[in-house]
């Protein structure tokens, strides 16, 4: 990400902070229009989802110019969704949904420059959340298997 699209995010988050939670029923009730199989992830009552989304999203903005701290919140995250039963079909409709929601707050505010700037910070957090997401499938396959060696003698 550049310098100009770390800037114009941070701003823009900080500009739709007040309205958070309008903006997390927005995405959720798209989200779900989307992927209708990722309803049953999540629990009936969405009150406190809504504040896990934000609070997730406020984290990543907060480390875009720390690599470390970046990775590390994402790749968490990234595990974390996919030990939740996360497909890639999912994480392609939350993008999707967290755009169109971010359009819907801004409106014409929401210029080319600026959602260019979410798009390319959701492809780079989308890469490193499924990323992570596999290589910990992976790891929990290889410990089951081990087991499965174990008990077998």
């Amino acid at each position: 990400m550049t310098p100009e699209q770390v800037y114009l995010i941070r701003q823009s988050f900080d500009a739709i902070w007040p309205v958070r939670r309008k903006l997390a029923v927005t995405f959720y009730r798209r989200f779900f229009e989307l992927a209708p199989d990722a309803q049953q992830l999540f629990p009936s009552e969405m009150e406190r989802q809504h504040l896990k989304l934000m609070d997730s999203i406020a984290a990543i903005v907060g480390a875009l110019d720390k690599r470390e701290l970046f990775q590390s919140v994402i790749s968490h995250t990234g595990r974390h969704h996919v030990g939740f039963g996360a497909k890639s079909s999912h994480f392609a409709a939350f993008g999707e949904a967290l755009i169109w929601g971010l359009e819907q707050q801004f409106g014409a505010a929401f210029t080319p420059e600026l959602k260019k700037a979410w798009i390319t910070l959701y492809d780079a957090v989308q890469g490193e959340m499924m990323r992570a997401g596999l290589q910990a499938t992976k790891t929990d396959d290889s410990a089951r298997l081990k087991d499965r060696r174990g008990y077998e003698g």
